[in-house]
């Protein structure tokens, strides 16, 4: 006799392990199906369809769903690289029955703000971060938190992040791979843990490689566009310029190309570019970025499921929560 797939018992993990694919891939079916190649996106609908995955799971007929209300704390809501992690958590949401109200840090401290949601209005039943400040070390905050996008043992929340020194090492060692002998690298603020590992990943590829590091092939930026511009113009005017650059975000990347151009440099010919990310702009540049690409709509989603959990009582296996990234090559590497 042929039974009826339960929906309430089908996962996205699930709908992964059967269709082949990351839990990233799962979700960029279901978000961004314009992303995923159409056997791919046929493949997960397949398997979805299969286990009885519906992204709009039914609720008992008769029984009126608790709506939880959940703050989001976002660094800078203009900021690209937020939008598919804050459309993953708006994706899981809607589906968990959580109610989420933004909020932009851009403008002030976190720490402060996060010292003040003591006092947040009565009826907020949990928080996420996105990202939290590295400088924060209360592990008593009394509403249930999960943090997206840096770890850190000192705030004690369940976090979901990537390996950024994994990554970091694979985009330079890529570079090597590809010819390149003088590898600078663009890094973002020094006080970010993010910034830290992804240094030490480019640092770790030079090193199996015996490239000998040239300290003025560091330098910094701030994430943004302009910051690219202006670490690119000092870079490329040495006396001895790099011939790639690996960067610790698109923007700052995409700032970069722009200012090779304004020099009369050809990017990939006499410049190779990586940037971090993979923001939906990487794709349109000229030429196209190579990054490498975080699940970030993943990540949104997932830290729903954690955070409703928590609010439902339950424990947590693990505090922190790996998630996979990719390098995604376009022709800005030769």
């Amino acid at each position: 006799m042929k039974t009826t797939p339960d929906p309430s018992s089908a996962t996205m993990k699930a709908v992964a392990i059967q269709a082949g694919v990351s839990t990233a891939t799962v979700s960029r079916v279901f978000t961004s199906p314009e992303k995923v190649s159409p056997n791919t996106r046929q493949r997960v609908e397949a398997a979805a369809y299969a286990l009885g995955y519906s992204s709009t799971p039914l609720f008992p007929r008769g029984i009126t769903p608790y709506w939880r209300k959940v703050m989001v704390i976002i660094a800078d809501i203009t900021d690209s690289f937020y939008s598919e992690i804050i459309r993953g958590i708006e994706t899981q949401a809607s589906q968990q029955y959580c109610l989420i109200t933004l909020f932009d840090c851009a403008h002030q401290s976190m720490d402060r703000y996060i010292t003040q949601t003591r006092g947040l209005p009565e009826g907020y039943d949990g928080l996420i971060f996105v990202v939290l400040s590295p400088t924060h070390r209360d592990r008593s905050h009394p509403i249930p938190s999960v943090v997206i996008n840096e770890y850190s043992s000192d705030h004690g929340f369940p976090t979901l992040h990537i390996d950024n020194l994994t990554a970091s090492f694979n985009a330079v060692n890529y570079l090597i791979q590809c010819g390149h002998q003088h590898i600078a690298c663009l890094t973002g603020p020094e006080e970010l843990a993010i910034c830290q590992y992804r240094r030490q990943g480019y640092l770790q590829a030079l090193q199996r490689h015996n490239l000998p590091l040239n300290p003025y092939y560091i330098a910094r930026g701030d994430f943004s566009f302009r910051s690219g511009m202006s670490a690119a113009e000092h870079l490329l005017k040495l006396a001895t310029p790099p011939d790639a650059i690996f960067c610790h975000n698109d923007k700052m990347a995409l700032g970069a190309m722009y200012q090779a151009k304004q020099l009369g440099i050809v990017v990939p010919r006499q410049l190779s570019v990586i940037g971090f990310d993979d923001i939906e702009e990487s794709q349109y540049a000229d030429p196209p970025l190579t990054t490498i690409s975080q699940p970030r709509a993943a990540q949104g989603e997932n830290a729903v499921s954690l955070l409703m959990t928590l609010m439902e009582g339950k424990p947590l296996i693990h505090r922190s929560y790996l998630l996979e990234t990719e390098l995604i090559l376009r022709q800005s590497t030769r």
